[in-house]
């Protein structure tokens, strides 16, 4: 079933696929894994089996920065991650979409390898699929100041990937994603310690006309895409708690109308301004307006 899932044609749905059925398989991977002893393993497979093995060793390190990760953990991060090159290199090698070379970035990440092979690893990306999303996700990724790369980097890639874009891409919110990262660091190097200061840091930050400005123009263009994505939801987290932060209220209603009952993990803001994501997002949109989706 696995397989015939990322079968697809299609390159954004095929590495969206691998991103759920590689979270959903890790406790499943040495089942994976020894499918890959047959003669002639089928490509898929390896990249299933690496993209897995990629997650879970991510598992093992968590996304504490690096100073907070201790050395036993950093040692078994690295021990689980390294027998994850070489299928991901097989996969890529026998197949003509980015997928397998987006996982290397994250298995690059993590084992340190220089910036100059992550540079020509994107190059190689580009030349199979300049619009492939998930890929540009990983490259803003390497090029975060908490990662191989800097603030500068990471800001100018969000800005001109997008450029020629059609309204509704998904490459529209990398400049939102980025804002996110720096504005995380930020506040992980200034180390408040309420909720309070947390929230007026980031109020004061997206309500800065510049980020305010660049976050409504990605609102803009976002809306013009297909509500039915399946990342809308997610991204609509992102986007929306980005605006009603900045205090944008009007297109965070009518980008979070888009969001869906489940709050990600990652890459929203709620969980910045409360104990409890969920409950704060609730409450968002009750002043907003909203209907909560049935479910």
């Amino acid at each position: 079933m696995g397989l015939s899932l990322l079968g697809t044609d299609d390159p954004q749905l095929r590495s969206l696929r691998l991103h759920v059925l590689s979270d959903r398989t890790i406790p499943l991977l040495a089942k994976l894994e020894s499918g890959m002893d047959q003669p002639d393993p089928e490509p898929d497979l390896l990249l299933w089996a690496g993209a897995t093995r990629v997650k879970a060793a991510w598992e093992v390190r968590t996304s504490q920065r690096a100073r907070d990760v201790g050395p036993e953990r950093f040692k078994r991060f690295h021990e689980m991650l390294a027998s994850a090159r070489e299928p991901l290199l097989y996969a890529a090698q026998t197949t003509l979409t980015p997928t397998a070379l987006d996982q290397l970035q994250w298995f690059g990440l993590g084992m340190e390898i220089p910036r100059e092979e992550m540079d020509r690893l994107w190059e190689r990306i580009v030349a199979l699929d300049p619009h492939h999303h998930s890929a540009m996700e990983g490259r803003l990724q390497v090029l975060c100041h908490k990662w191989r790369g800097s603030h500068e980097e990471m800001f100018t890639f969000a800005r001109e990937t997008p450029r020629k874009a059609p309204p509704g891409d998904r490459s529209h919110l990398l400049i939102v994603q980025a804002h996110f990262e720096y504005a995380a660091m930020a506040l992980d190097d200034r180390g408040l310690d309420t909720y309070g200061a947390v929230g007026k840091t980031l109020r004061d930050y997206y309500g800065d006309p510049a980020v305010a400005a660049e976050v409504a123009g990605a609102a803009d263009r976002w809306l013009c895409g297909d509500p039915s994505y399946p990342t809308a939801a997610a991204d609509a987290h992102c986007l929306g708690s980005a605006l009603y932060v900045g205090g944008d209220e009007q297109r965070a209603a009518a980008v979070l109308a888009r969001a869906g009952t489940v709050v990600p993990e990652y890459g929203a803001l709620w969980s910045y301004l409360d104990t409890n994501p969920a409950a704060r997002y609730a409450r968002v949109r009750t002043r907003l307006g909203i209907a909560l989706p049935t479910v």
